[in-house]
């Protein structure tokens, strides 16, 4: 079928005299609305003939009254480079250029892919256009402007702060001015005959197997005179762009005009086409062509995917399969540049999460760069486009208004027009958390799903009524662990597009203990699963990605902070390994010991698109080693035999490796097989007597090993040795830390804020009573005593071998909800590693993840000691070695649910027999050790995270009880 429309609409073709501004096309949709779209040529980064302008530019901080003399590199910010541009001034920037001699004869498009935010584009000392709006795309015809020979002078006056800008929140939101070129910009020769606009859709027959193509096309006269006989092709390729797949030829019906437009649609059939979903990315290349006559005018080339979305009720379906996302939130960032991203990182961050199972991004709270969706096209991922609006309602741009049209419908359908072509983009969002909808959203709203009819629209918002229930789509941001329960029934798909914050905020408990992140899995896995088996809910995308912090030239550290499970170096931080695990398509469990040569698996198939079987699982123990089979549809459960022939040992692991139909590594277990078996006998040994002596406020208890000295005025235990060597050396205190969200505001502003240590044990102790028991085969201390907290006794029971049972019970005096609660002891500063064994949320970890199952830790690394945001300058060593005055990361986290930790210094130890229930952590506090051994912690005090993180809260009450024994053995 063929439909044309002719647009009468004359091309900007100016002369050199006139203002070129930016070309308008005008689009007929599907119901015959005209859309009026600021031109993007089709053909853009792809385009042979290219002439790159990124690199060294030359700059000016007021381009009014300073030439640009300082250099500046191009894409990036002025700010991150050290430069200071005043808010209501422009800066200049400065290129020459010279054009190849066989591009004469062509048009020449000027593209930025951003400048923000308000831009002046001037060439050889004339003014051609101007922009507003700070993240998408805009180009210029030049080809009037030109020196065709010699030298050309290319001036970009750009002002940060503009209405674009306050629109966005962009600047306010990254806590500094966001100004510059910060994405590429390039110069392209097109032929005079060109395409101005170009979109293909795929659409699938009733069964899903065949499949129509149908390419949208607008073509161009730019020529002098009219162009006839005028001729569409459209050519199909595999992904190798080699194997022709189909083809079609249309001519025009007449021609067209000098200055005029001819929008035309060629579509036709596909036998059986390779679908394209995050889990099989295939690709296929369209190449379209104007002829006229014989002669070739244009090309261009597109990467296209088959694919096709559908809402059926409360659902959202793609090709045919009902959807689950498995998200996060991703922002353009980078530590030393800002929202000016390079050195490839798009395709690198989508690599890292796609690798944590990973299979939706949104891109808040602005369209992405080109090459962000480049990557989910190829690689395999969702994505929800979002327009540049957040907190909008403090902007005023009237509806009806220029500006309203310049800002709010042009950006928005510039981001559509750009992106409607990829397979990777699955939703529109309209905008971020603004208010107002009817005034500021609902006409956008309705324009894009005129423009894209294909894909349903959203509003991220913290409520689902924001839209006045005009989407397709509906939003609650943070719905806590509630929300799927209290959405199960709704009658449209809800996403919950910002859910499970990270710790960000609580930095006073951050920099003290950053075991919070690791506590955070807890959390996350239980919404998860909600989540996951309530069909209404579409999904969601953590909050967020990748850190927002930014170290500017000065010295001030800026941003929201480490809200992300990759740091902005891109270094995997503990919430990386929980997103992978939980959001892991692939589970398995252990359904079986090893009995007569085989260990039973469960497998739970939760892949949307596979079955079972194109994934490739390993697994392997001691020396034997195969593959894992199973024929297994989507959401189905099976059990699996492993044949292992030789009985593996009780320390021998069962290792499980999982790999998608991509061969993405996306989960990895390992099982004990074979149980340990542990002989419980009474040992007999020779009873060591104690002896004691006392020297003025100092008793002295001794045995052939052990040395205790107490004082009998204080309460406390002085020191112990154990043949000699100090290994506990002060007074041990009660802890009832409180929760505190405490962290100088959620922005981080610049002040570079040094918080100290939040180790706070109970204050202003009284000693009240201290009974001995000075016995020849042990020694007992009694200790009641009473802070302004709590008050109660601890008990210390000292046997011969080195055992210590410290029995206590406190009664509480002040209302507290605790972040933990236990016994600290003070140990030698030598004391500086920190070994545990613990029962893990997840059966494997990465060897360097501060919550692994079992492991060593430093005090020290090789690493300089910085602040709550982390290094300033690119790391060479993983997360977990980072420091600060405590310690590393790894040392100074809490281990929860420890069977055994020990503090040592290779020779001597302090190690703590538990029973999985009690927490470790140690830091270290001047030139001691200190370490608490906990009978309760949680998940922290995050103020977005607290809906789940209370789940696990014990609020104490006046009155309340907490008792606990902590069993020690000294070496």
């Amino acid at each position: 079928m063929k439909n044309i429309f002719k647009i009468i609409t004359g091309l900007l073709l100016l002369s050199c005299a006139a203002q070129a501004q930016i070309q308008k096309i005008n689009y007929t949709t599907a119901d015959k609305q005209v859309l009026k779209l600021n031109r993007v040529s089709p053909a853009g980064s792809s385009q042979p003939n290219k002439l790159s302008l990124d690199g060294s530019w030359l700059f000016s901080e007021n381009i009014n009254t300073l030439p640009c003399n300082k250099n500046i590199q191009v894409p990036g910010e002025w700010v991150m480079q050290g430069f200071t541009v005043d808010n209501a001034a422009y800066a200049g920037y400065q290129k020459t250029f010279s054009l190849p001699g066989n591009w004469k004869g062509k048009r020449l498009k000027l593209r930025f892919d951003v400048v923000y935010s308000e831009a002046e584009i001037w060439l050889n000392g004339k003014k051609t256009a101007s922009h507003l709006g700070g993240f998408t795309p805009f180009e210029v015809d030049v080809t009037n402007f030109v020196k065709w020979s010699g030298s050309n002078e290319l001036v970009v006056k750009v002002k940060s702060n503009s209405k674009a800008d306050s629109l966005a929140s962009a600047s306010q939101y990254a806590v500094h001015p966001l100004g510059g070129i910060s994405r590429k910009v390039y110069l392209m020769a097109v032929a005079p005959i060109n395409f101005a606009y170009a979109d293909i859709k795929t659409t699938f027959d009733k069964s899903y197997e065949n499949a129509m193509l149908s390419a949208d096309v607008i073509i161009a006269n730019e020529q002098e005179s009219e162009a006839e006989k005028l001729n569409l092709k459209a050519e199909l390729f595999k992904a190798d762009g080699i194997t022709k797949v189909g083809e079609k030829l249309v001519s025009a019906e007449s021609g067209i005009n000098k200055g005029e437009y001819l929008q035309q649609n060629i579509s036709f059939d596909v036998a059986k086409p390779k679908k394209w979903d995050p889990e099989h990315p295939n690709l296929y290349v369209v190449k379209l062509s104007i002829l006229e006559g014989t002669n070739v005018q244009d090309v261009i080339i597109k990467n296209i995917g088959f694919r096709q979305i559908e809402v059926r009720g409360n659902r959202v379906f793609v090709n045919n399969m009902p959807i689950k996302l498995r998200g996060v939130c991703h922002h353009e960032t980078m530590p030393l540049r800002g929202r000016s991203v390079n050195d490839n990182m798009w395709e690198k961050d989508v690599q890292m999460f796609r690798e944590a199972n990973v299979n939706y991004m949104r891109t808040s709270h602005y369209p992405p760069a080109e090459e962000l969706i480049d990557a989910c096209n190829r690689l395999g991922m969702f994505l929800e486009i979002e327009a540049p609006f957040c907190w909008a309602e403090n902007t005023k741009v009237p509806l009806g208004t220029e500006i309203y049209q310049t800002l709010m419908v042009d950006q928005t359908l510039d981001m559509v027009n750009y992106f409607r072509s990829n397979p990777a983009v699955l939703t529109w969002s309209i905008g971020n958390e603004s208010e107002n909808y009817k005034d500021y959203f609902k006409e956008t709203a309705r324009l894009v799903k005129q423009f894209d009819p294909t894909r349903p629209r959203n509003f991220s918002q913290y409520g689902p009524d924001a839209d006045e229930g005009d989407l397709e789509i509906c939003n609650n941001h943070y719905p806590g662990p509630g929300g799927p329960e209290k959405y199960r029934n709704n009658k449209r798909p809800i996403v919950f597009d910002e859910y499970v914050h990270l710790n960000a905020y609580n930095r006073l408990e951050q920099v003290t203990d950053p075991g919070v992140r690791d506590a955070w899995g807890i959390g996350f896995e239980a919404m998860w699963e909600k989540m996951y088996k309530t069909d209404a809910v579409l999904g969601g995308a953590i909050w967020a990605g990748i850190d927002d912090t930014f170290f500017l030239p000065d010295g001030k550290t800026v941003g929201y902070g480490t809200w992300g499970p990759l740091d902005g170096w891109r270094r995997e931080k503990p919430e990386y390994w929980h997103m992978k695990k939980t959001y892991s398509p692939v589970k398995i469990k252990l359904a079986s010991n090893w009995i007569n040569g085989k260990v039973a698996v469960e497998l739970e198939n939760r892949l949307l698109f596979s079955n079972l079987n194109e994934c490739k699982i390993e697994w392997d123990i001691a020396n034997e080693s195969g593959l894992i089979k199973a024929d297994l549809k989507r959401d189905d459960k099976t059990n699996a035999n492993i044949a292992i022939n030789k009985k593996p040992r009780p320390g021998d692991k069962l290792t499980i490796n999982v790999y998608d139909p991509r061969g993405v590594l996306i989960d990895i277990y390992q099982f004990t097989v074979v149980p340990g078996i542990s002989l419980v006998s009474v040992a007999k040994t020779n009873v060591q007597r104690w002896g004691y002596h006392q020297n003025g406020d100092i008793l002295t208890a001794k045995n052939q090993n052990i040395q205790v000295d107490f004082n009998m005025t204080t309460g406390d235990i002085e020191k112990v040795t154990n043949n000699g060597k100090n290994v506990w050396n002060t007074g041990l205190r009660l802890m009832i830390l409180p929760l505190t969200g405490e962290g100088n505001g959620v922005q981080m502003t610049g002040d570079n804020k040094k918080f100290e240590p939040f180790t706070d044990v109970c204050k202003n102790r009284v000693v009240k009573e201290i009974k001995l028991d000075k016995a020849k085969n042990a020694f007992t201390v009694s200790v009641a005593d009473v802070y302004s907290e709590a008050a109660g006794a601890t008990t210390y029971h000292f046997i011969a071998d080195g055992t210590v049972k410290i029995d206590y019970k406190y009664t509480i005096k002040k209302d507290v909800n605790p972040r933990q609660w236990g016994l600290v002891f003070g140990l030698p500063g030598t004391f500086q590693e920190l070994d545990w064994d613990r029962n893990a949320q997840w059966n494997y970890y990465p060897a360097d993840h501060i919550g692994r199952a079992n492991g060593k830790a430093k005090l020290t690394s090789d690493t300089k000691v910085s602040g709550p945001a982390g290094p300033s300058a690119l790391p060479t060593t993983p997360w977990s070695l980072d420091r600060n005055d405590l310690g590393t990361n790894d040392f100074r986290s809490t281990k929860m649910y420890i069977n055994q930790a020990e503090l040592t210094d290779g020779t001597s130890s302090f190690n703590v027999i538990s029973n999985g229930q009690q927490h470790i952590r140690a830091w270290k506090d001047q030139q001691n050790i200190k370490t608490l051994v906990a009978g309760y912690s949680n998940m922290g005090a995050e103020r977005f995270f607290r809906a789940h993180a209370e789940k696990m809260d014990k609020p104490l009450k006046v009155g309340d009880v907490i008792q606990d024994s902590v069993t020690l053995h000294l070496k």
